[in-house]
Formats: structure tokens, C-alpha cells, sequence
């Protein structure tokens, strides 16, 4: 089970360099960015609705829905954030700066979220390690963009 979820983190990290790409040639080619975003939840919004179909997903009750923190509704925002800024920034920087810096932002909000217990993270001790590995790839990302 461990090697199935290290396998699919990979491939999702895989594929959010060819989603950039892909919403690039969208918006070059069409309206512009924000219009390529549209494009990217739209299209993901009608597989999402097929899947749920097929699966025979219930939806929630009321209470359900009335369960959920008020700060979770905000993913949805928090996702056009991210393919906004793959799209705009990866053709502009090179896929490999622009995704270390969303990885660097990524490690760097998950020790404040492990350590400070945020939006339900369990608590997990900043260590020395952690620390240090954060470090590493700020500096990777510095060396990618100098080199």
C-alpha cells in the first residue's frame, strides 16, 4: 500500500509540468490564461461528474455538508490559484524553476502545517532533519536557476 501511494505522489507530480504545457497551449492559442484555467476545471469538473456517476457516488446529507470547516470550500480557489501559476510561470521560468519553487512553497507550508498542526495536520515536532531538508531544496531551486 506504502509503495502504491509513493507511486501515485510521482505521478502526480508528473503529470503537473504536461497540465502546465497543456494549459500554455490553451491559453496561447485561445482567449488567454484565465480562459485556459476555465478550460482546466471545466473539463475536470465533466470527468469528475462522469466518475462520481460511474461509481455510484452518494452525495452528502445536509449534515454532511454542514460538517465541513468553512476554510475547506476555499480548495476549489486554491486550485485555480496553482494552475494559474503553472501555466503563466512554467513557460516563463522553465519547467524545472517554476515547479521547485511550487515544490519549495509546498515542503515549506507542510512543516508549518506539520508543526503547527494547521488545517488538521496532526502535529508532527519540526526536527533539525526537517529543517535541513527544506534547505536542500531551497538551494536546489537556487542552483537550478544559477547553473
Amino acid at each position: 500500500m506504502q509503495l502504491a501511494l509513493i507511486a501515485m505522489c510521482i505521478l502526480a507530480g508528473a503529470l503537473l509540468p504536461a497540465q502546465a504545457a497543456m494549459n500554455a497551449a490553451i491559453g496561447l492559442r485561445t482567449s488567454g490564461a484565465l480562459f485556459a484555467v476555465g478550460v482546466n476545471f471545466f473539463t475536470g469538473t465533466i470527468v469528475m461528474a462522469c466518475l462520481l456517476t460511474a461509481l455510484r457516488t452518494p452525495w452528502p446529507t445536509p449534515q454532511q455538508f454542514s460538517a465541513v470547516p468553512w476554510w475547506a470550500w476555499a480548495s476549489g480557489m486554491c486550485g485555480i490559484g496553482v494552475v494559474f501559476t503553472t501555466l503563466f510561470a512554467a513557460p516563463r521560468l522553465g519547467a524545472t524553476v517554476a515547479f521547485g519553487l511550487i515544490i519549495g512553497g509546498q515542503v515549506l507550508m507542510s512543516l508549518l502545517c506539520d508543526t503547527f498542526g494547521w488545517l488538521n495536520f496532526q502535529q508532527t515536532p519540526l526536527t533539525p532533519g526537517r529543517m535541513a531538508g527544506a534547505a536542500l531544496l531551497v538551494a536546489g531551486v537556487v542552483m537550478i536557476r544559477k547553473l
